[in-house]
């Protein structure tokens, strides 16, 4: 059965809820980023690795594939052109110590950063986030374009995922030439159904008396304790 991305946001167990959690997340990641001390990247990224895992179980590991396919390439790079101490050399690359050093550090920096990230985006939608970026007094047209763009884009994805299954059942993609040929008739008429759907998506809102503020609904915080302990311990991180 096919599980959308809202579906695991909506169904994903959390242990701190409401605009508390973005808070929790965005201050966390903060720290980490600032944060010199590799102690204060291996405490995120077990902590939020955990609270992840929890949140939304394989999915976690699912998402966290993709991005180690460019971090992993990046890593390496980072490995063999740091000059320094060689301890290590293998044909024309020469591996130092300083380049071992700063390529673990640069790692659990960035796994520690994307394990926070990806517990946010798990565990909260888009109206649940909008919910706290209006109470952090972000302008509200920001927010507005936010929203319309999001919810553009899932349409238009929807969209292209409905046409692509229609022409692969109509043998399209069979060749070359006939995929050249199907991907700029889809190109074509996801362009025009995007008008289509941007003229029915304004008459709609109109009908509804829209006024500019997208409604939202916002949750009522818990959690405080987690939330509390994992920032200190965070924190106790970066003053080691």
């Amino acid at each position: 059965m096919h599980e959308t991305f809202e579906t695991v946001q909506l169904n994903s167990r959390k242990v701190v809820k409401g605009d508390l959690r973005v808070f929790f997340a965005l201050t966390s990641l903060f720290l980490t980023v600032l944060s010199q001390n590799i102690h204060t990247y291996v405490l995120s990224l077990l902590i939020f690795s955990v609270l992840s895992y929890q949140a939304a179980g394989k999915v976690y590991l699912r998402i966290l594939r993709i991005p180690m396919y460019f971090l992993l390439p990046s890593l390496f790079v980072v490995l063999i052109v740091t000059k320094g101490e060689v301890m290590y050399k293998l044909w024309i690359f020469e591996i130092s110590k300083e380049g071992v050093n700063l390529a673990i550090i640069t790692g659990l920096r960035a796994f520690a950063s994307l394990s926070i990230l990806l517990y946010l985006i798990l565990t909260t939608t888009i109206p649940e986030f909008v919910s706290a970026l209006r109470k952090l007094r972000v302008p509200e047209f920001i927010i507005e374009i936010a929203v319309l763009i999001y919810r553009c884009i899932q349409i238009l994805l929807d969209e292209a995922e409905r046409l692509n299954n229609a022409a692969t059942s109509r043998l399209g993609y069979v060749n070359k030439r006939r995929f050249v040929s199907t991907a700029a008739l889809l190109a074509y008429s996801i362009f025009l159904k995007s008008l289509s759907r941007s003229e029915k998506m304004e008459r709609s809102m109109s009908a509804r008396c829209y006024s500019g503020k997208m409604p939202v609904r916002s949750e009522k915080s818990s959690g405080w304790a987690i939330a509390i302990l994992v920032l200190i311990a965070i924190a106790i991180g970066c003053l080691i």
